[in-house]
């Protein structure tokens, strides 16, 4: 784009402009009346001021009035806003609306009050001029000339139209009973491929028509089309008398970043004139050109715009952009009035307003590859024709001059060119050295934390957490998906710094684990444990010597039971020193000592000493109380015995007669027993001995009177426990 063609869209949007404040007759019609009370319901709903009645479900006899509606809808939503917090419900925060939030939602309003209040001799040269001033500004933005557009809610039903227009260009008015089955090619980006299929079906298409075009074979190149291989499967199709209707491929796509190779697959499409439809936020990039002549021909017959995620504005609807060379509008039964939000918010934002909104998610991409791109022990794979695949990145930043948005937008004078060398997004991921595969699950472990960790002290970075298939777990980088994100120099220190600690933490994890078999082998009372989906170092269980040497030892499930129970002791005591520690369950489904990311100044044989000097004290423990718990048991026991004994002399003394019911009462009455009763028994557990009770009381007979000098001897019963 010329710098005359710039000024001509900049002059475009001024003309088009119409501020309200600026003519005093609008705020005293409808159109600032329906602003002013939307705006009314946002301010009070986001005060959180909820009717106390509940809404019935029995429609009322008498009428409400439009406030009691309100605030209903707003009760509803606020109740539905509670979390459940374990004993409490905690208010989600509502989303922070901008003024441009607000501007995009009151033109839904306003659009329907033009298109369903107004009468029609003034609706229909209204919303045609309106349709028509934008239509204007998204062709001269986005590179697309000679372009018809529509408005949708979602991509679903772009793509529904996008379908209905190429069936109308192959089959003309018998569109929707062709003659043939039309196959629907798609790139083989699995989230396009989703929303592909369930388009065809709700168009009534099998889903059969739905055709994925095969992807290299390199494992580095997920879901990059391979184009040699579709023609191959166009020349069949043709053969086979299919119906080649389109193509859909990306242009940026989400989570990965995959650019198809947009010139050569624009030929082919030529060449077997199929329909080309491209998508993805690259496509942005189109309004930063500075260059392009007239001759310069469309990327695509149609492509799809997400004005919303690109600018930060809420509520903007999907535009599809298509060439009118090919297409008949009327069978998109579309309503020029949806265009409204996207009129009235380019307006508010002015040309240098949208296009540097737009840069600036470039920049943020741009400036996170400038980060990540020094650490050798990570993948990056950035979808650009300069930088293709860097697996891992070698690059030397001392010797790197960094190119900027800026200067990749000046220095490619060719838009293919350009979208190609713009980062919308791209996946980092922590490796092995010199692997060029997939990783192994302890790595996915590894970036699956990462990953975790930055979401949680970074929320405000645009990333996500995935997984894809010839590569294993991965972390994204899309700005485009998170609106402000990174604002501030602070986020991107606190970025910068909170990356540094965390890589550094994974390189000693990986390092200190290769030693950690090697140092556990010293450790005789110490074996290795195998933890699924743990990331950290490893994980150890204490298990006593003598247990080791006999193989029957752990086969009954109460020697199980004991070697859980010690080690949950360990880990108990460990954490009272280290919360580093913490429980594990290994494979064989028995308790261990788990330990979790190391820094490079971590001592891991002193934590390994630490478990066993732990372990050890936990098993003396545990067989002192084993050898006293027997003690006491084999006492009462003999306790037992002795009084059992003593109980049979003492009848045999008295005499049975004594013992008698009834009869023995009056013996006893005529002739008392004499006291002699039978002694009691305590365990000295010192001595290991059990004693007569008849001790105990002359020491206490002794304390009371001491002028009795007599000794106190053993018993003849007293015998240590055997």
């Amino acid at each position: 784009m010329s710098s005359a063609d710039v000024n001509n869209t900049k002059t475009a949007f001024v003309n088009a402009a119409v501020d309200p404040m600026l003519d005093n007759n609008v705020n005293n019609t409808p159109f600032n009346d329906l602003h002013v009370q939307f705006l009314n319901t946002l301010d009070n709903l986001e005060n959180n001021q909820p009717n106390t009645q509940p809404t019935s479900h029995v429609l009322s006899s008498s009428s409400k009035s439009f406030s009691d509606i309100l605030t209903s809808l707003q009760t509803l939503v606020i109740n539905q806003n509670k979390k459940d917090n374990g004993d409490e419900f905690e208010d989600s925060p509502f989303p922070v609306l901008q003024n441009l939030d607000k501007l995009s939602l009151t033109s839904y309003s306003l659009s329907y009050y033009i298109s369903h209040c107004l009468p029609n001799e003034q609706t229909v040269p209204v919303l045609s001029l309106i349709n028509k001033a934008t239509t204007m500004w998204l062709s001269q933005l986005f590179q697309f000339s000679n372009c018809g557009a529509f408005y949708t809610e979602n991509m679903i039903l772009s793509y529904e139209r996008v379908i209905l227009l190429a069936l109308h260009r192959m089959f003309g008015p018998e569109y929707f009973s062709p003659s043939g089955l039309p196959i629907i090619y798609c790139t083989p980006d699995p989230v396009l491929i989703s929303t592909i299929k369930r388009t065809a079906l709700q168009l009534g298409m099998n889903e059969k028509c739905v055709q994925i075009i095969p992807c290299l074979s390199d494992v580095l190149y997920p879901y990059k089309a391979d184009l040699k291989a579709f023609e191959i499967i166009i020349k069949n199709d043709v053969e086979n008398g299919k119906k080649t209707l389109i193509v859909f491929a990306r242009a940026g796509a989400h989570v990965t970043g995959q650019m198809d190779d947009i010139v050569d697959l624009k030929e082919l499409c030529s060449k077997y004139n199929i329909w080309m439809h491209l998508s993805g936020d690259n496509l942005s990039g189109l309004a930063l050109a500075k260059f392009k002549t007239e001759s310069t021909p469309n990327l695509a017959d149609s492509i799809t715009l997400t004005p919303s995620i690109w600018l930060n504005i809420s509520a903007l609807p999907v535009i599809t952009l298509f060439d009118k060379q090919y297409s008949n509008t009327e069978i998109l039964n579309t309503y020029k009035s949806k265009c409204l939000p996207v009129w009235s918010c380019f307006q508010a934002l002015g040309y240098d307003a949208l296009i540097l909104r737009i840069q600036q998610k470039f920049e943020v991409c741009h400036r996170i590859h400038s980060l990540v791109k020094k650490y050798n022990c990570l993948r990056i794979l950035c979808e650009t024709k300069d930088r293709n695949y860097t697996v891992p990145n070698t690059i030397n930043d001392e010797t790197l001059n960094e190119e900027t948005v800026a200067d990749i937008i000046a220095n490619h004078r060719n838009i293919p060119e350009l979208l190609h060398n713009l980062i919308s997004c791209f996946i980092i991921q922590f490796v092995p050295k010199d692997c060029n595969q997939r990783v192994s699950p302890y790595y996915n472990k590894l970036n699956s934390w990462l990953g975790q960790v930055l979401e949680r002290e970074i929320p405000e970075a645009p990333l996500e957490l995935c997984e894809i298939e010839t590569l294993g777990v991965v972390v994204a980088f899309s700005p485009f998906t998170i609106l402000n994100s990174l604002v501030t120099e602070d986020d991107w220190e606190t970025f910068s710094i909170c990356l540094d600690q965390h890589i550094e933490i994974l390189l000693a994890t990986v390092d200190y684990k290769d030693k950690l078999t090697g140092l556990i082998a010293q450790l005789p009372s110490l074996e290795y444990v195998e933890i699924d989906d743990w990331a950290g170092l490893g994980a150890v269980r204490y298990v006593p010597q003598q247990w080791q040497s006999s193989a029957q030892q752990l086969a009954t499930d109460q020697a199980k039971q004991d070697l859980n129970r010690l080690n949950v002791r360990i880990v108990q005591q460990l954490r009272s020193i280290d919360a580093a520690f913490s429980l594990g369950e290994g494979s064989d489904s028995l308790a261990c000592v788990r330990f979790g990311m190391v820094t490079a100044d971590t001592d891991v044989a002193e934590l390994l000493s630490l478990v066993q000097s732990t372990g050890r004290k936990e098993e003396e423990s545990t067989k002192y109380i084993d050898s006293m718990t027997e003690l006491v048991k084999k006492g009462i026991e003999t306790a037992t015995v002795d009084l059992k004994k003593e109980t049979e002399e003492k009848i045999w003394q008295e005499g049975i007669l004594r013992h008698v019911p009834v009869f023995g009462n009056l013996v006893n009455w005529w002739s008392p027993p004499a006291k002699n009763a039978v002694k009691g028994r305590w365990l000295d557990l010192e001595a290991g001995v059990v004693r007569s009770t008849e001790v105990i009381y002359e020491k206490k007979a002794q304390v009371e009177d001491p002028e009795s000098n007599e000794s106190v001897s053993a018993l003849p019963d007293e015998a240590p426990l055997e």
